[in-house]
């Protein structure tokens, strides 16, 4: 009798759980029918892997919305269309980008929406007709999107790393460091004589440095020398800067004078010479007198 109690408590116990979770579905289909939903278009340029109907839109984190539509466009290659209803309330701008995101690692996607700006105004799609938001890049959807590409780069240097670590170049970077082992014993061998040419290269160092110094000694020397010469000059420069005004002034028209008078008496030698070059004795004597003749 006692067991068959047990049965009837388990059992009305149990239906009343079932019953419960009935109304509570009931009353979740109701209150979801009672949100007003506004529809929104997103264009995506990249793949939306993870994507379907009934997915999450999230608004800054929070879940507003699921997506209620996929399709390929027939116009642009490898861009799809996304319609998402959120609720109507949700502050949606005009600046507010869309972009998928990952949900933990199952691989499904979700559709985050951003906040916008407090400047930019409000998007209100109009009544049976659906708005547009715009599409930003996933960091993330970036990064999953290059990871066989990735692979691919990472497979190509593993082989190159196989190539080089190959038996006969590993044989290759054997020999090379048994060389410089025997260079670094002879020269170990010969460190005396190293160490000899290291210090004779010292003392050679330091007797250029010494010529150097004497050599930069004469420079100055001379130098100073030319200074002095310099100064002295422009000093007598200094000092016949007024007799050379003096003539520039007075000596220059006399100078003139002086040339003109000598072209002159050039002129008169010059006449003096042919004459005396043409006729000597006439030029000397003058014109001889003629002897009266008696008839």
């Amino acid at each position: 009798m006692e067991i068959r109690a047990n049965y009837i408590i388990v059992g009305a116990f149990t239906l009343a759980v079932l019953f419960g979770g009935f109304i509570f579905t009931l009353w979740s289909a109701k209150s979801s029918k009672d949100v007003l939903l506004a529809y929104y278009d997103i264009s995506f340029n990249e793949s939306v892997k993870g994507l379907s109907v009934g997915n999450d839109v999230l608004f800054t984190g929070i879940r507003v919305g699921a997506v209620t539509g996929i399709r390929i466009s027939q116009t642009t290659p490898g861009a799809v269309t996304v319609r998402v209803g959120i609720d109507a309330e949700t502050p949606v701008r005009e600046d507010s980008e869309a972009k998928l995101e990952l949900q933990g690692l199952t691989g499904i996607s979700v559709i985050s929406i951003s906040g916008g700006t407090a400047g930019s105004p409000l998007s209100r799609p109009a009544e049976g007709k659906a708005g547009t938001i715009r599409y930003t890049p996933s960091p993330l959807t970036a990064v999953v999107n290059r990871v066989p590409e990735t692979l691919a780069n990472v497979n190509a240097l593993l082989r190159r790393l196989e190539l080089v670590l190959s038996d006969e170049n590993i044989a290759h970077i054997n020999n090379t460091v048994a060389s410089l082992d025997k260079i670094t014993a002879a020269l170990a061998n010969r460190a005396d004589s190293i160490d000899a040419i290291l210090t004779h290269a010292e003392k050679t160092s330091r007797d250029l440095q010494v010529l150097v110094g004497k050599a930069g000694d004469d420079l100055l020397a001379t130098g100073e020398a030319l200074g002095r010469a310099a100064r002295r000059a422009d000093e007598t420069m200094k000092s016949l800067e007024p007799g050379m005004k003096q003539f520039s002034r007075e000596g220059l028209s006399e100078l003139r004078m002086l040339l003109v008078e000598a072209r002159n008496l050039m002129h008169v030698l010059t006449r003096v010479g042919q004459k005396l070059e043409n006729d000597p004795r006439r030029f000397l004597f003058g014109d001889p007198v003629q002897e009266y003749q008696s008839r």
